[in-house]
């Protein structure tokens, strides 16, 4: 594959899914590479963030509108390498041999959406229902961009609010090792 239709290739992956130009990149050869030796390319497995419009007021479903941000633009991907989380503009990959384990939190947003970060946890809701948490270790560290003030965070701990938790707690408990799932 030459280095134009590589180049198109990750743009168009860019466009697609938001990732940043080298892992789009990277993805785009794999696909080529598995396309060439006839391995269809895995999809990625998409878990919709859950929204509920409690306490959204006029102003903040106005501006999620006008951003494209809000429910359109928010999701998590489960691929056979990474998880990538996605929240308007607010993004962050979380390599899959770092997840430890996974369950259902009974964490207390305490009526919060959007993305927090304190003391390693990172909170990525919409919602207070459907909350799933996973433990990451080695930590993670989110990417310096405006929608985290540029500057770079560890992520111990991930809380994400969903529309099927069972959903991703099921797939990632094939994916792990037995020795790493976490189950309640």
């Amino acid at each position: 594959m030459s280095h134009d239709k590589i180049r198109a290739a990750a743009r168009k992956r860019m466009a697609d899914t938001g990732e940043p130009y080298t892992a789009a990149r990277r993805e785009a050869i794999k696909e080529h590479q598995a396309a060439g030796a006839g391995i269809p390319p895995p999809e990625p497995r998409r878990f919709a963030i859950r929204y509920s419009k409690t306490g959204i007021d006029k102003i903040t479903a106005w501006l999620d509108a006008l951003t494209s941000e809000g429910p359109g633009a928010s999701r998590r991907e489960l691929d056979p390498d990474e998880i990538r989380v996605r929240m308007g503009s607010y993004k962050l990959d979380i390599p899959l041999r770092s997840v430890r384990s996974v369950q259902r939190s009974q964490f207390r947003t305490r009526g919060t959406t959007g993305v927090h970060a304190s003391r390693g946890r990172l909170l990525v809701n919409g919602s207070a229902d459907g909350l799933v948490e996973l433990t990451i270790e080695p930590p993670c560290y989110t990417d310096r961009t405006p929608s985290t003030m540029f500057t770079r965070a560890r992520v111990n701990s991930l809380i994400v609010s969903l529309v099927d938790p069972d959903g991703l707690i099921a797939a990632l408990e094939h994916v792990l090792p037995p020795e790493r799932e976490g189950r309640t």
